[in-house]
C-alpha cells in the first residue's frame, strides 16, 4: 500500500509540474467553480503550484520511507507520524468545505463537482484509508 501511495504521490507530483510548465491537459475540471458559472474560484499561480508539486513529492518520500528504505537513517516513527499527517490532511479534502469540494459539497452541476465526487474526493478517501494501514502496519 505504501508504494500504491507513492506512485499516486509522484503522479500528482508531476502533474503539477506539467501544469507548472504550461501543460493544460485536465486544468478545465480540477479547480472548482462558482455556482451557475465557469469562472473560477481562484487562479493558481506558479508559486502554489511548484509548492504542492513538491508537497506531493514529500509526501512520495514519506510513502517509501515507511518500507524501511531509509531506516538506517530515519527512524521509522517518523514516516509512521508522516503517514497519519497525510491520512487525515486527505480526510479533510474527502470530507470538504461542505460548499465546493468533498463529499459533502452543496455546488452541484459543474464540471469540477463530477469529477470532485467521481474521482477526487473518493482518491482522498482511498489516500487517507492506505496511510492509516500503512502508518499502523509498521
Amino acid at each position: 500500500m505504501a508504494l500504491l501511495n507513492a506512485l499516486i504521490f509522484l503522479f500528482l507530483s508531476g502533474l503539477h509540474f506539467y501544469w507548472l510548465l504550461g501543460g493544460k491537459w485536465g486544468m478545465d475540471s480540477v479547480i472548482p467553480t462558482k455556482e451557475k458559472s465557469a469562472d473560477k474560484l481562484f487562479k493558481p499561480s506558479a508559486i502554489s503550484t511548484v509548492v504542492v508539486a513538491i508537497g506531493f513529492l514529500v509526501f512520495a518520500c514519506i510513502a517509501i520511507g515507511s518500507t524501511g528504505i531509509f531506516s538506517d537513517w530515519v527512524d521509522l516513527k517518523y514516516f509512521r507520524w508522516g503517514n497519519l499527517l497525510i491520512a487525515f490532511i486527505f480526510l479533510i479534502r474527502a470530507v470538504g468545505d461542505f460548499k465546493y469540494v468533498g463529499f459533502f459539497k452543496k455546488v452541484r452541476g459543474t464540471l469540477f463537482e463530477k469529477n470532485d465526487s467521481r474521482y477526487y474526493a473518493p482518491l482522498c478517501l482511498f489516500i487517507s484509508i492506505t496511510s492509516i494501514f500503512v502508518a499502523l502496519a509498521e
